[in-house]
């Protein structure tokens, strides 16, 4: 007869799993329900000063207050809505604006970075990004939009995890954790895309020549075309 330690172990194992499941399911709830919010702020359907019901925004987005209560803890702590002791959460003044003032952040930020990581950049992380690139060239259909988007996020945070600078880098990435916003929500036209593939091939070859100063302008310009193609108002 086989020991029952080994049914035991089997049961101890299958419930953490279900457990590590389940808390990876909540958090993924509480992170749609917090850009379902952040959204519907951006397009101006929540503005300056509006209430934010927890049990009316569970109804609307059909989801538990649960989350809803911990999505609106989230934007708290982000500075997008503010919520006094004992009163109802509201929308912060010029809250509308949260995606494109990131989006200046990042101009004045990403081309100082992009000039650091230029010195700094592994050979190994090179050839990652000339992969991502090759793989991102625009071609005939849509197959090469999802290779621009992971090219575009892969040389952000390539740059963030090169540049030299822990708070740069932790900067760097808190705004690109809105980037999905941006997509599910606003989309990049297939114009916008392609000519941040040129962007980022101009920037990519920047770094594997170990240029700073054409680092910094390769980056300085891609954030401006980006403002200048976007798809959505005041998502970028």
């Amino acid at each position: 007869m086989p020991p029952s330690s080994t049914n035991e172990d089997d049961e101890i194992v299958g419930a953490d799993k279900n457990a590590e499941g389940a808390a990876e399911s909540a958090t993924s709830m509480v992170e749609d329900v917090y850009n379902a919010i952040l959204l519907r702020i951006v397009r101006g359907e929540l503005p300056s000063g509006s209430l934010l019901k927890s049990t009316q925004l569970a109804a609307q987005l059909g989801v538990s207050r649960t989350p809803v209560v911990q999505a609106l803890a989230r934007l708290t702590a982000d500075g997008i809505i503010a919520q006094e002791r004992n009163r109802r959460a509201r929308v912060r003044h010029g809250a509308e604006n949260w995606l494109v003032e990131l989006h200046e952040m990042r101009i004045l930020l990403e081309p100082h970075a992009a000039a650091m990581a230029a010195t700094r950049i592994t050979d190994d992380a090179l050839a990652d990004l000339e992969r991502l690139v090759e793989a991102a060239r625009p071609t005939e259909g849509t197959r090469w939009i999802e290779a621009a988007k992971a090219l575009d996020y892969g040389l952000h945070q390539t740059i963030a995890d090169h540049c030299g600078s822990l708070p740069i880098r932790q900067t760097i990435k808190k705004c690109w954790s809105y980037k999905s916003l941006s997509y599910d929500f606003g989309g990049d036209s297939p114009e916008g895309l392609k000519q941040g593939y040129q962007d980022h091939l101009a920037i990519t070859e920047a770094l594997k020549a170990r240029d700073p100063k054409a680092a910094s302008a390769a980056m300085l310009l891609h954030l401006h075309n980006a403002k200048r193609v976007r798809a959505a108002n005041r998502i970028v």
